[in-house]
């Protein structure tokens, strides 16, 4: 069977088109014959020929330029063209950039023409399920294959590379679809365009396992090990590029993980006690995974929020508008914390997902994350992530992050354990020494005015030994208050005196502790903020510990100074700052005062009365109550606590 086939002829020289157009008809196919570039282009457009012949030297446009017209045009790109030269022959470098199927020099013979025009013609006339049984073909492939013309324009895809790529019509340059999916090397280096695998193969190269990365059109990064070989006639010239693309990304990826565990495993075993272990194991990720941010958050006890604790950015990472902390359920990481399980955001931007509005649409992020840092069965934090590039939510990503998530979990306890071990230890033994020091000395006085009345004579009146009966009496008392409140503070911190929980007027309470203050050596007491503050908790003990402060703040003040008092609504926190004048506290000693019974050298030294005990009843019952107290000073100008107590 014959199929007929349209071909459109552009040649200038009469004598010429009467001998090509009279082959054409001879082999059994349909001529249009025109005279020029220009009203060849225009019957191009018209007809839509199976195949095209054309001069290479004609006036108005020459078959050169003909053919770029064609390929410039989607429609016609595909379009097939034989040259005709004698002004260039077969070969030459020059006709290459036209995609011509085949090249016929002048002078030529009719049989000689006949035979390479009755080959193109039969391969055009080939059944036309053969292209559809090469298009099956190919799309069953799990590579990506694409062919490019002379000219560097798409000419066929089979499917896994149109998903890949995002291709559209044949027609596309190479130069364009490189830049559209940013070709760049396996570590994310520039690959300029002249060493692209399909560029290389059109420059007559046989191109083996070049390794390059991709983003695809939903901006995911996809490695590829890409071979590409060039298509020549029969006379050498190349006509086309062949490449296939295998796709790599599920092997990089695993590698890449594996990195990565590697990478926080050596942070762990360099240096685990370090302050900045934290910020290490993120970095370690944030590097290895290609994360741009990642940030810790812990549970505060005090105000029952996330805060953060750690972070990696990279050195060109936007600001990112975030609050202080977060609230349970609130944002990503706070989602995150009160579910317990590890969430996937692959594209911020789209509504309804866990992202802060401004950072979705501020930063330039594509996709987020957060994982949950676990202690145990507790969830005492979450790491969240945020990346440039699409991430999807992955498996063995999961598994990853979760492990390592729960690595940072067992550090953040140690850490916490070994700092309570070595704390509990100093304090036992201060403890001790201060304890022994304190029950001494009334010890001591007892035991000695004891003795001095034993041996004083039977006769001797009552009224000469009146004043040793009362140092006895008077350290005795000392001594029971001594263990009083040693037994107070032992059984609030051991949990054995439960406390009420019921509303507190915290501005009330503080007002009127302020009024009923003892009024010493003219010292006065001023509130310079008294907001109205309510918060859960035991009446009697936060006026035990209000007492207790603006106490010792009048007692270290010196004669007609102020002491100062401020409440402040912080919102999640209460904020009480009781601030005097006084001699202030050495630094070195400063973070033992709320130790029980134990006394800053200026009050020993200077006979300030005190039993060690008030600052460390304080922070009992603040604790209790789920807050912080904390202290600043310095000597000479006076000292500052601090109370914050949820509300």
């Amino acid at each position: 069977m014959v199929i007929v086939a349209q071909v459109v002829l552009a040649e200038d020289n009469p004598d010429h088109q009467r001998v090509i157009a009279e082959i054409v008809r001879r082999l059994g196919h349909d001529v249009i014959v025109t005279g020029d570039g220009v009203q060849g282009l225009e019957a191009v457009r018209k007809n839509r020929p199976a195949l095209l012949i054309a001069d290479v030297d004609m006036p108005h446009r020459n078959g050169l330029e003909l053919c770029a017209e064609i390929r410039a045009d989607p429609e016609l790109a595909g379009t097939p063209v034989v040259l005709i030269t004698a002004y260039l022959l077969p070969g030459d470098p020059r006709l290459a950039p036209a995609g011509a199927v085949g090249v016929v020099a002048k002078p030529f013979s009719v049989p000689a023409l006949t035979e390479s025009l009755r080959g193109y013609l039969a391969a055009l006339a080939a059944p036309p399920h053969c292209g559809a049984m090469l298009d099956a073909v190919l799309d069953c492939l799990d590579t990506g294959v694409i062919a490019f013309d002379a000219a560097g324009r798409t000419i066929r895809s089979n499917r896994a590379m149109r998903e890949a790529m995002g291709l559209g019509e044949p027609g596309e340059p190479v130069s364009a679809i490189g830049r559209q999916v940013n070709v760049r090397l396996w570590d994310g280096s520039g690959l300029p365009e002249e060493r692209w695998p399909a560029r290389r193969a059109l420059r007559g190269e046989d191109v083996d396992a070049v390794q390059v990365l991709v983003t695809d059109p939903e901006g995911r990064e996809r490695c590829y090990t890409v071979n590409a070989r060039p298509v020549r006639d029969k006379t050498g010239a190349i006509v086309a590029a062949i490449s296939a693309a295998h796709d790599m990304s599920t092997d990089r990826r695993t590698r890449q993980y594996e990195d990565c565990k590697n990478a926080v495993l050596r942070e762990l075993a360099t240096d685990p006690e370090s302050a900045d272990i934290a910020d290490r194991v993120l970095t370690a990720i944030g590097t290895t995974l290609g994360w741009s941010y990642l940030r810790l958050w812990l549970v505060d006890d005090v105000t029952g929020r996330l805060h953060p604790v750690a972070m990696h950015a990279d050195p060109d990472h936007p600001p990112l508008p975030l609050p202080a902390s977060f609230a349970p359920g609130e944002g990503l990481a706070g989602r995150c914390w009160q579910n317990g399980e590890l969430i996937w955001v692959p594209d911020i931007s789209v509504a309804d997902v866990p992202i802060l509005p401004l950072v979705a649409a501020q930063t330039g992020y594509r996709s987020a994350g957060a994982v949950p840092v676990r202690s145990g069965d507790r969830v005492i934090g979450s790491i969240t992530f945020l990346s440039r590039q699409r991430q999807e939510a992955d498996p063995a990503l999961g598994v990853l992050l979760s492990a390592l998530a729960a690595m940072m979990g067992l550090v953040v306890e140690y850490r916490r354990a070994e700092g309570l071990s070595r704390h509990l230890a100093a304090v036992t033994d201060e403890y001790m020494a201060l304890a022994g020091h304190e029950l001494r000395t009334p010890l001591t006085s007892i035991g000695s005015y004891i003795e001095l009345i034993a041996e004083t004579p039977d006769d001797t009146p009552f009224g000469e030994v009146r004043d040793l009966f009362e140092v006895v009496h008077r350290n005795s008392s000392r001594l029971r208050d001594l263990v009083d409140q040693l037994l107070d503070v032992a059984a609030l911190e051991s949990g054995h005196i439960p406390l009420a929980h019921t509303p507190v007027d915290l501005t009330e309470l503080v007002g009127r502790a302020m009024r009923e203050a003892p009024e010493q050596r003219g010292i006065v007491v001023e509130g310079t903020r008294l907001d109205e503050v309510s918060v859960p908790g035991d009446r009697d003990r936060l006026r035990q510990v209000v007492d207790a402060l603006l106490g010792n703040a009048i007692k270290f003040s010196p004669s007609d100074a102020a002491v100062t008092v401020s409440l402040a609504d912080l919102g999640e926190t209460a904020v009480l700052t009781i601030a005097d004048t006084g001699v202030g506290i050495p630094a070195a000693e400063q973070a033992k005062l709320f130790h029980r019974l134990y006394r800053g050298g200026n009050a020993r030294h200077t006979g300030i009365p005190g039993s060690g005990l008030g600052l460390a009843l304080c922070r009992v019952v603040i604790e209790r109550h789920h807050g912080s107290i904390a202290l600043s000073s310095h000597e000479a100008t006076g000292t500052t606590v601090t109370v914050r107590l949820p509300q």
